[in-house]
C-alpha cells in the first residue's frame, strides 16, 4: 500500500473519529438538557408573541386534547402544560430553557403516569435533572441554567407538582367509571275535571272553546267552522262578523210593525194603570188626613180637658 494511501485511511479515520465523538457530545448534552420533542424552537418562538388564550388553543392541538371540556383528565394535562409554559415566558427564559421546562415537565409525569413512580424517586429524577443543567458539557458552551434559575424552577414545581403529588397519581392512575347523571321529576296537572269550570261569559270565546270545551263537541265546532270557511272563502274575522250578523237578524224573524205596537201599547198600558193606581190611593190618602185636621168633631174625646 502507497503512502497516500495509508495518509487517506488515517485521514478518514480520524474524521469519523471526530463525528463520533460530537454525536457523542451532543446525546450527552442532550441526556443532560433534554428538549421538548413536540414542539421545536421555531414554534416556540411564535407562542411567544401569542396571548394565555391563544396559547391554550395552540397546545389543545400540540397535545391533541379534543375533550378537555368534558374531561377532567384531558382539562388538568392542558392547565399543567400552559400554566407550566406561561410561566417560563414570564420568567423571560429562552426558547431552549423553555424547551428543557416543558420536557421536564413531560418527563415528569410520564413518570407517574407510565412508570408509576413513587413520590420519592420521581424527586431525585428531577434532583438529578436540575443539577445536570448546571453542569456545561463542554468549555466553550455555558451551562443551561444559573444557580437562580434552577431555584426559581425547583420553587414553581414544589408548588405545581410535587404539592399535589397525590392527585397527580389518582388523575393518571386511577381508572373512572362514566356516570350518567339523571333527576326524574313528577309535575302533577290538574284536570279540569276535577273542579268547577269558570263562566262562558266570563272569558273570550276562543279560549273558551279551546280549552273548556269537552274534546268531541269542540271538534265538532271547529270541523264546522273549517268547513263554513272553505265554503264562503271568507277569513276567520269576517266569518265572525257575518255570523253575529245573522244571530241578530234571526232574533226578529216573523215579528213585523203592528206585533211592535201592539206589544208596545200593551206595556204602556200596564205601566200607566200602576202609575194611576199608586197616585190615587195616595191622594185619598193625603185628602183624609187633611179633613181630620180641619173638622174639630171628628178628633178623639179625649183630646179635649174637663
Amino acid at each position: 500500500m502507497s503512502a497516500k494511501a495509508k495518509q487517506s485511511n488515517k485521514s478518514a479515520d480520524k474524521n469519523a473519529n471526530d463525528r463520533n465523538d460530537a454525536a457523542s457530545k451532543d446525546n450527552d448534552a442532550e441526556k443532560a438538557n433534554p428538549q421538548w420533542k413536540l414542539i421545536n424552537h421555531e414554534q416556540i418562538n411564535t407562542l411567544l408573541d401569542l396571548t394565555v388564550e391563544q396559547v391554550q388553543l395552540q397546545f389543545e392541538v400540540i397535545l391533541g386534547l379534543k375533550n378537555y371540556q368534558t374531561c377532567l383528565k384531558e382539562a388538568a394535562l392542558l392547565d399543567y402544560f400552559v400554566s407550566g409554559f406561561w410561566w417560563a415566558r414570564e420568567m423571560n427564559y429562552t426558547c431552549q430553557q423553555i424547551s428543557f421546562i416543558m420536557a421536564l415537565l413531560q418527563l415528569l409525569l410520564d413518570n407517574i403516569r407510565e412508570k408509576q413512580m413513587p413520590f420519592v424517586d420521581n424527586l431525585n429524577e428531577f434532583a438529578k435533572l436540575i443539577s445536570g443543567t448546571r453542569q456545561s458539557p463542554s468549555p466553550e458552551v455555558d451551562s443551561l441554567l444559573d444557580a437562580e434559575q434552577a431555584m426559581s424552577i425547583t420553587d414553581y414545581l414544589k408548588c405545581s407538582l410535587f404539592q399535589n403529588y397525590q392527585l397527580y397519581e389518582f388523575l393518571l392512575n386511577r381508572p373512572r367509571e362514566e356516570l350518567l347523571l339523571g333527576k326524574k321529576r313528577t309535575i302533577e296537572v290538574i284536570s279540569s275535571a276535577d273542579c268547577g269550570a269558570p263562566l262562558e261569559e266570563g272569558m273570550n270565546t276562543d279560549v273558551y272553546l279551546h280549552y273548556m270545551t269537552p274534546v268531541d263537541q269542540h271538534e265538532e265546532l271547529t270541523q264546522g267552522q273549517r268547513t263554513s270557511q272553505e265554503e264562503d272563502g271568507e277569513g276567520p274575522g269576517e266569518t265572525g262578523l257575518q255570523q253575529e250578523k245573522e244571530n241578530k237578524a234571526t232574533e226578529f224573524e216573523g215579528f213585523n210593525v203592528q206585533d211592535v205596537k201592539d206589544v208596545l201599547g200593551d206595556l204602556t198600558k200596564e205601566m200607566l194603570g200602576d202609575l194611576q193606581a199608586e197616585f190615587t190611593e195616595k191622594l185619598r190618602v193625603q185628602e183624609e188626613s187633611f179633613s181630620t185636621r180641619l173638622d174639630p168633631l171628628k178628633q178623639p174625646a179625649n183630646s179635649y180637658t174637663s
